[in-house]
C-alpha cells in the first residue's frame, strides 16, 4: 500500500513540475517577445530619428567636425561643441545594433567628438604648430633684422582666446610683437584696422608705432585709449597729467596744514609713523636685529638739523650725525628736543677717566657713556666741561632694553657663566652704584614702556621731578622743524599718498572697506593698526580735497579716464572693432586697466595676446598689481601660457646671479633663463675708501680698471650710471675731471687713463694711456626700464632709509590695496634691482660704501662669491670687520678687528696675532673683482 501512495506523489510531484515549468517557458517567451518587440521600436524610433535629422548630422559630420587648417582656439571649440547640442539631439543607441548605417556611423562620430572634443582639439593644434613651423620656417627667419627663435615663434603660432607671453629681459618682447602683428596681417587673420596694441608707458607705445603704425594697426597707451573712447561717446574729456595731479595732491597737504588734526596726524607719521619701533624681542637673532636699525637709519631731529647747518656754513666742525641704536633711543631723543630739553647722546660720562682707572677690563663699564646726559641750568655739553661742580647741572637717563620680568631678547650676550638677562642686570646694578659713588643723578626708561604706551609719562614724571623744565613745541614749530630735519621722509609721505591714492582709485575701494581690512590683517598688531588709522584718515582728508579740485577745474586724472572708458564700453555707447588685442609690458596692470580689457572683450569677441614678465614689475606707484599676472586665467579665462627664455642682452655669470636674486620671492615666475650669443656679462664689486658722499674718484678709478681691460676700445663702449632716485646724482661734484649736468641728468668726463705693466726687474712692458671724454647718462631704475648699456654702473648699492632697498617706499599701509603675491617683503624693490642688474650687456659695476653695503648687496656678493676669498666676520652679526689699528697686549703684538656695524651698536672687536696669518688681505675687497 505504502508503494502505491509513492507512486501517485511521485506522479503528482511530475505534473507539478510539468505545469511550473510551461508556466515558466511561456513567461520567458513572453518576455523575450517583448523584449525583441521593445529592441525592435528602439531600432525604429533611432532610425527614425536619424532620418529626421540626416541633414543636420551629414551637415556636423562635415562642416563642424573637421578642424580647419588653422588654430582653435578654446572658444572655436566651445562654439562647435554648442552648435552640436543645439542643433541634433541626443538619443540612445539601441543595444548591440550594428546594422551598417551611413548616418549612424557619422553620429558616432558627432558622440565621439562631443566626449573627446578637448583632446582633440590639442591634437590638432599640436599638429598645426608644427606643420606651420615647417611651411613657415624661411618667413620667420627673414621676418625682421634677426631671425626669431623657437619660443617666439611657438608663441606667435597659438592663438587662443588668451595668450600670456612670459618673456624674460632681453629675450626680444617687441620684437614678438612684432612678428606676431606681421603673422596676423599676412595670413588673413585680421586686418589692420581690427589689431588694436596697447602698451602701458608713452614711450613704449611710441616705440610700437613707430615699428608697426606703418602697417595701418592702432597703437595706444592704455590711457589714448580710454581717451578715445570717451571721445568716441561723448566730448574730449579734459586730463591731468599725474605731475598735475602729484601737485593738487601736495597743494591739498599744504592747506590742510592749517588743520590742527591733520597737522598733528601728519608730524606723528612723520616722527614715529614711516619707521615703526620694534621691540628687541621681535627678534630671532642679533643680525636681524642690525639689519632693522640699518634699514631704519634712526637718526634723531637734532643730528639731522646739525647736518643741515653744517652744510649751511660749510664747517666741518659741526658735521656730525646722531644716529641712535633703537627706535625707542631715538623717539625719546626727538622728545627731548621737541621739549626744549638740552641733551646729549652716549657722551662720556663727567667722571669716565676715575672709572676707567678703577675697573679691569670690561667694554661696558671703560669709557662709560650713558644713553642720555641731559644738561640742567644753562649747560650744555660744550660749557659743562669748565663747570666746576658738573654733577650738580646734569642729570643721566639710561634706556633699557628689558621687558615686565627685568629679562632681555635672547640674542643679547652673556658673560661670565651669567645669561644675557643675568649680565644685563649686573651692569644695571653697575651703573646704579657708579652714580651713587660720584653722586650723580640717573633716570631711567624701560622698554616695556613703549610696549604698555607709559613711557612718555614716566619721562615726563621724571624730569619735573629733578627740575627741568619742559617747554613743548607747538605743531606748527614741530612742522617746520621737521621741513628742515626730515626733508625726505616729508617727501616720502607725499610720495606715498600719491601712491595710495593712485592704488585706491585703481581698485575702487573705499575708505570704509579699508578700515575693515586693516582690523582684519593687522589684527595681532595693534601698533601697526593704530598707525594705519592714523595715516588713512589723514590720508582721505587728502583725497577728499584731491577730488573737490578735480571737480573744480572739470578735469578727469589718469585713473578716471580708465574707469569711465570701462563705463561707456559697458553701457554700449562706444562699439570697439577689433579681432585682437596685443598688450605690451602686460606685468604693470592695474585692476582698472583689467576691467577696461575686460569690458571691451565682454563687449565683442577678441584675443588677447599679452606679454611681459612679471620679475620687471616695478610700477606699483601707478597701480600695476601683480596678481593680475601671476593669476591670469582666473582673470581673462581659458589661457595658453607660453615662454621666451633666451635673452639676447646679456649671459653668464650675470644670468645665474640676477635669476638667483630674482627668485628669492617664491611669488615670481620660474624661468630659466639662457644666453642667445657666446659672451660673457661680468659682474665687478668696487667699493669706496671712506664713508665720504663724493663718488668722483671712484668713478674714475673703475674707469681706469675698465680701461685696463678694454684698452682703446673703451672710448665706444656705451655707459649708464644708474641710481635709485634721481638726487643719486648728487653723489658726483664737479671737478677737474667731471663735470655734472643735472638738468640734462648726465656727467661729462675728461680724463686721462693709464695701462702700465712692470715686470719684476723694473722694466716697463706696457705703457699705454688714452685721453678719455665721453658723456655718461645718469639715469634711475625706472627710467632704465627698457634700456641696455654695454656697462652699467650702479651708485647706489647703500643701506638705510634712501638706499636701495628703498625702505620708506615699501609702506606696509599699501598691503591694504595690493593682493597677497606683491606682499613679500621689499617685493617690488627687489624687482627693481633685478631690472638694474639686467641692463648690462657686458659688464655690471655695483659702487658701494663698504660699511653700509645694500643687503640686496651683500646677499648677491655672499652668494657668489664662493671659495674666491674668506672674509673675517663678526661672530654676532655677521658683518665683516676692519682693521682698527695695531696693539700690544699680554699676547704681544696683535692687530685689532671691529665690527663694521659699530654705528649700530656692534661693538665685537678682535684681535690677531701678528706671528698669525694676517687677514688683513681679505678685508679690502680687490680691486679687479670679477665674476
Amino acid at each position: 500500500m505504502t508503494a502505491f501512495y509513492n507512486i501517485i506523489a511521485a506522479i503528482g510531484l511530475a505534473f507539478i513540475g510539468f505545469f511550473v515549468f510551461r508556466h515558466r517557458y511561456r513567461r520567458n517567451k513572453q518576455y523575450k517577445d517583448a523584449e525583441r518587440l521593445l529592441l525592435q521600436q528602439q531600432i525604429e524610433q533611432y532610425k527614425n530619428h536619424l532620418e529626421q535629422y540626416a541633414s543636420q548630422i551629414n551637415y556636423i559630420a562635415k562642416q563642424i567636425l573637421p578642424f580647419n587648417t588653422r588654430y582653435c582656439s578654446w572658444t572655436d571649440l566651445h562654439n562647435k561643441t554648442a552648435e552640436i547640442q543645439s542643433t541634433v539631439p541626443t538619443v540612445d543607441i539601441p543595444p548591440h545594433y550594428e546594422e551598417e548605417n551611413e548616418l549612424h556611423d557619422r553620429y558616432l562620430e558627432i558622440l565621439n567628438y562631443s566626449e573627446k572634443s578637448a583632446d582633440l582639439r590639442t591634437e590638432h593644434n599640436t599638429a598645426f604648430i608644427q606643420t606651420e613651423k615647417l611651411r613657415c620656417q624661411n618667413y620667420f627667419a627673414s621676418l625682421l633684422s634677426n631671425p626669431l627663435d623657437e619660443q617666439q615663434i611657438d608663441a606667435i603660432l597659438h592663438d587662443d582666446d588668451n595668450t600670456l607671453v612670459i618673456a624674460g629681459a632681453g629675450c626680444g618682447k617687441t620684437t614678438t610683437v612684432q612678428g606676431k602683428v606681421s603673422y596676423l596681417l599676412n595670413h588673413g587673420l585680421a586686418s589692420p584696422k581690427e589689431i588694436l596694441l596697447l602698451s602701458f608707458a608713452k614711450k613704449n607705445a611710441e616705440d610700437l608705432k613707430e615699428k608697426l603704425g606703418y602697417l595701418g594697426v592702432t597703437c595706444r597707451t592704455f590711457h589714448s585709449l580710454a581717451y578715445q573712447i570717451i571721445k568716441g561717446s561723448d566730448r574730449a574729456p579734459d586730463v591731468i597729467l599725474p605731475e598735475e595731479a602729484e601737485q593738487i595732491i601736495l597743494q591739498s597737504h599744504l592747506s590742510l596744514i592749517n588743520d590742527a588734526a591733520y597737522l598733528a596726524s601728519f608730524n606723528d607719521i612723520i616722527l614715529n609713523g614711516l619707521r615703526p619701533i620694534k621691540h628687541e624681542n621681535e627678534f630671532s637673532n642679533y643680525k636681524e636685529y642690525i639689519q632693522y636699525l640699518k634699514d631704519c637709519e634712526f637718526e634723531s631731529l637734532k643730528g639731522m638739523l646739525f647736518q643741515k647747518q653744517a652744510h649751511q656754513h660749510n664747517n666741518g666742525k659741526t658735521l656730525r650725525s646722531e644716529f641712535v641704536k633703537s627706535g625707542e633711543e631715538c623717539y625719546i631723543a626727538n622728545f627731548l628736543f621737541l621739549n626744549g630739553v638740552e641733551y646729549s647722546y652716549e657722551s662720556p660720562y663727567i667722571f669716565h677717566k676715575e672709572i676707567d682707572a678703577s675697573v679691569d677690563y670690561d667694554k661696558n663699564k671703560k669709557r662709560y657713556r650713558p644713553d642720555f646726559t641731559i644738561y640742567l641750568n644753562g649747560y650744555d655739553e660744550y660749557s659743562i666741561k669748565s663747570c666746576p661742580n658738573p654733577q650738580e647741572n646734569v642729570l643721566y637717563l639710561e634706556h633699557y632694553g628689558i621687558d615686565e620680568n627685568g629679562d632681555t631678547p635672547p640674542f643679547f650676550e652673556g658673560r661670565d657663566g651669567l645669561s644675557p638677562s643675568e649680565y644685563y642686570r649686573n651692569i644695571m646694578q653697575w651703573k646704579d652704584e657708579v652714580h651713587g659713588r660720584y653722586k650723580t643723578t640717573l633716570i631711567k626708561s624701560y622698554s616695556y614702556e613703549f610696549k604698555n604706551k607709559t613711557v612718555e609719562e614716566h619721562l615726563v614724571e621724571n624730569l619735573i621731578k629733578h627740575g627741568v623744565q619742559l617747554s613743548p613745541k607747538s605743531n606748527e614749530e614741530i612742522y617746520d622743524i621737521l621741513q628742515d630735519a626730515y626733508t625726505k621722509e616729508i617727501d616720502a609721505v607725499i610720495q606715498l599718498v600719491n601712491t595710495f591714492i593712485g592704488l585706491l582709485k585703481s581698485n575702487n575701494k573705499s575708505f570704509d572697506e579699508l578700515e575693515a581690512l586693516n582690523r582684519k590683517l593687522f589684527l595681532l598688531e595693534p601698533n601697526m593698526m593704530a598707525r594705519n588709522v592714523n595715516l588713512l584718515d589723514m590720508i582721505r582728508k587728502i583725497h577728499q580735497q584731491y577730488e573737490a579740485q578735480l571737480k573744480h577745474l572739470h578735469k578727469l586724472d589718469f585713473n578716471d579716464l580708465i574707469n569711465q572708458a570701462k563705463d561707456k564700453l559697458d553701457e554700449g555707447t562706444y562699439i570697439h572693432p577689433y579681432k585682437y588685442i596685443i598688450v605690451d609690458e602686460f606685468q604693470d596692470i592695474s585692476i582698472n586697466r583689467y576691467q577696461l580689457l575686460n569690458a571691451l572683450k565682454k563687449q565683442s569677441y577678441c584675443k588677447l595676446f599679452a606679454v611681459g614678465d612679471d620679475w620687471q614689475s616695478i610700477y606699483r606707484f601707478s597701480g600695476s598689481d601683480l596678481t593680475l599676472f601671476k593669476h591670469f586665467e582666473e582673470y581673462f579665462g581659458h589661457t595658453v601660457t607660453k615662454k621666451i627664455e633666451t635673452t639676447y642682452r646679456f649671459a653668464e655669470p650675470l644670468i645665474q646671479i640676477s635669476s638667483n636674486f630674482i627668485l628669492k620671492n617664491p611669488n615670481q615666475a620660474e624661468k630659466t633663463l639662457r644666453a642667445g650669443r657666446p659672451n660673457k656679462t661680468e659682474v665687478m664689486f668696487e667699493y669706496r675708501k671712506k664713508d665720504e658722499q663724493e663718488i668722483n674718484q671712484n668713478v674714475l678709478d673703475i674707469l681706469q680698471q675698465l680701461y685696463m681691460e678694454y684698452g682703446e676700445d673703451l672710448a665706444d663702449k656705451s655707459i649708464t650710471l644708474l641710481g635709485r632716485y634721481n638726487h643719486d646724482i648728487r653723489q658726483l661734484k664737479n671737478d677737474s675731471q667731471i663735470m655734472v649736468d643735472s638738468r640734462k641728468s648726465c656727467v661729462y668726463v675728461r680724463t686721462v687713463l693709464h695701462d702700465k705693466e712692470v715686470d719684476g726687474e723694473g722694466n716697463t712692458i706696457r705703457d699705454n694711456q688714452l685721453q678719455f671724454e665721453k658723456t655718461i647718462d645718469f639715469l634711475t631704475v625706472h627710467r632704465a626700464k627698457g634700456l641696455e648699456s654695454d656697462i652699467v654702473i650702479l651708485i647706489n648699492c647703500e643701506t638705510g632709509k634712501y638706499g636701495f632697498p628703498a625702505e620708506l617706499s615699501d609702506d606696509r599701509i599699501l598691503s591694504l590695496l595690493l593682493s597677497g603675491d606683491d606682499r613679500y617683503p621689499n617685493g617690488e624693490e627687489r624687482r627693481a634691482f633685478y631690472v638694474a642688474l639686467t641692463r648690462a650687456k657686458e659688464k655690471f659695476v655695483f659702487l658701494a660704501n663698504k660699511n653700509r653695503q645694500s643687503k640686496f648687496l651683500r646677499e648677491i656678493y655672499a652668494e657668489h662669491r664662493g671659495d674666491q676669498e674668506e672674509a673675517l666676520c663678526c661672530e654676532r652679526c655677521e658683518a665683516e670687520l676692519q682693521f682698527i689699528k695695531k696693539i700690544k697686549n699680554k699676547f704681544g703684538l696683535s692687530q685689532m678687528f671691529g665690527c663694521t656695524n659699530y654705528k649700530y651698536g656692534c661693538d665685537y672687536t678682535t684681535f690677531v696675532r701678528e706671528t698669525e696669518p694676517s687677514p688683513l688681505f681679505v678685508v679690502p675687497p680687490k680691486k679687479n673683482r670679477f665674476y
